[in-house]
């Protein structure tokens, strides 16, 4: 069997990903847009390299890499489903790509999942008003962005509109602070959440967790807290994230989801817990090309 992954091949992801295919006997082959070309004529259409088609080698696409080409990783979603190909996540070929942190709140919300309480304004003012409202600290985050990026703990109305003018407005979201000494990561794979979790500790002076942060990192079996596996699992589901890491905080004792990551990292995951991630995730891959293979048959 041979997946593609579409991925930079020097992330630690990729090659634990070549790492575990290896393992299995299965041939995972990384590639970027840059390897690619798209060719339309009569008769020779499609996705290749070195002029072969792409949906020819491959049973299976994992697609993790979009900006700054959006739209032709969707294009290449499109093109490996029409093959009868595997494509990981499935979403991409009929709900598309959206990477505002907004759309996931509100469908997370819209179907009975706790967030924090968050708005996205489009006037300043409203924000600024809004978030007196909610009162301070709050927090402004950026509807994009990763690794702990554009996310800001805020004090005050002056230092909000000091943090606002350096954005354009729409850029950043208004959400509650919740006051909490640690939050959760939980990995899915096929909307499973794995055997263990991580509780992470901000920093002294820190209020983000995040593994490039330099966090306390511990580990934990999920099974000792079942409330955390139940939500992780509905907010991969809901989102259709075949693989997701999904950032947890409480209020009041109750899970409110922060981020359901799309793209997750899992190199501080496995340091910190010692389970192979990689190969869960190739396992849940190689499965689904087999079983999509027969129905296609």
């Amino acid at each position: 069997m041979r997946i593609l992954w579409f991925e930079d091949r020097d992330l630690y992801t990729v090659r634990r990903g070549i790492e575990a295919g290896r393992a299995l006997g299965v041939d995972v082959v990384p590639l970027d847009l840059i390897d690619l070309q798209f060719t339309a004529d009569s008769g020779n259409t499609g996705v290749f390299r070195l002029g072969r088609d792409l949906t020819d080698e491959y049973d299976g696409i994992i697609i993790r890499n979009f900006m700054p080409f959006v739209s032709e990783a969707l294009t290449i979603a499109r093109l490996f489903s029409e093959r009868g190909r595997t494509v990981v996540d499935a979403s991409l070929i009929d709900e598309g790509y959206a990477m505002s942190k907004m759309h996931d709140y509100l469908v997370l919300a819209g179907n009975g999942i706790e967030v924090p309480v968050t708005r996205q304004l489009f006037d300043a003012q409203q924000a600024e008003e809004f978030a007196t409202e909610l009162g301070f600290p709050c927090i402004l985050k950026g509807i994009h962005g990763s690794e702990g990026r554009h996310v800001h703990k805020i004090d005050s109305r002056e230092q909000f509109k000091r943090k606002m003018f350096q954005y354009r407005t729409g850029e950043l979201m208004v959400q509650e602070f919740l006051e909490a000494e640690e939050d959760y990561r939980v990995i899915t794979v096929g909307y499973k959440a794995l055997p263990f979790y991580v509780s992470r500790k901000p920093r002294e002076g820190e209020f983000r967790t995040n593994f490039e942060l330099n966090e306390e990192v511990v580990s934990h079996r999920i099974s000792e807290y079942p409330s955390l596996k139940h939500v992780a699992e509905l907010a991969a589901k809901t989102l259709r994230r075949e693989f997701c890491a999904v950032d947890i905080r409480c209020k009041n004792n109750k899970p409110l989801v922060l981020e359901a990551n799309r793209r997750p990292g899992f190199k501080g995951f496995e340091q910190a817990t010692g389970y192979d991630v990689a190969n869960d995730f190739i396992r849940y891959v190689v499965k689904k090309c087999e079983s999509e293979c027969v129905e296609n048959k």
